[in-house]
């Protein structure tokens, strides 16, 4: 019997997946609600869901392009708390990072996105926005506020 599937499932196929399973297997994944039966109408909605995520897919790394491209290799000053060392009294954030960028280029961006080791100490730290594929660099200085 041909299955749809809702959910991945552990060997079995991913979400969205159309696949030839025994009838039995077939009756139990479609009571569970974890598989749709595959009627030439679901098939065809189906194509037409994988087309719509494809779409926005392609919208977001456009987007993401764009915020590489105005980000990209730009430094973003950062005021913080530090003692006489240099050390930081509370570590930068992603969430910090994020804010600073926003404030600075009006693009907002995912603190998820954002890859940088733990930044305690004043001074030039690089850090990297990466989604997917798709990377660019900026540096942060942290200077004392």
């Amino acid at each position: 019997m041909r299955i749809i599937l809702t959910t991945d499932i552990p060997k079995v196929g991913n979400r969205y997946d159309l696949k030839e399973v025994k009838d039995g297997y077939a009756n139990v994944l479609i009571a569970k609600g974890v598989a749709l039966l595959a009627t030439p109408q679901a098939i065809s909605s189906l194509e037409a869901k994988k087309a719509q995520i494809e779409k926005k897919k392609e919208e977001e790394t456009k987007v993401f392009e764009s915020i590489i491209a105005t980000i990209d290799n730009r430094k973003i000053e950062i005021k913080a708390k530090a003692n006489e060392k240099g050390h930081l009294f509370k570590a930068v954030s992603a969430h910090e990072i994020a804010q600073a960028i926003k404030l600075i280029s009006g693009v907002e961006i995912e603190e998820s996105a954002i890859i940088m080791d733990h930044i305690k100490e004043l001074g030039l730290h690089t850090i990297e926005i990466k989604k997917g594929n798709r990377k660019g660099r900026c540096e942060v200085l942290v200077i004392k506020a």
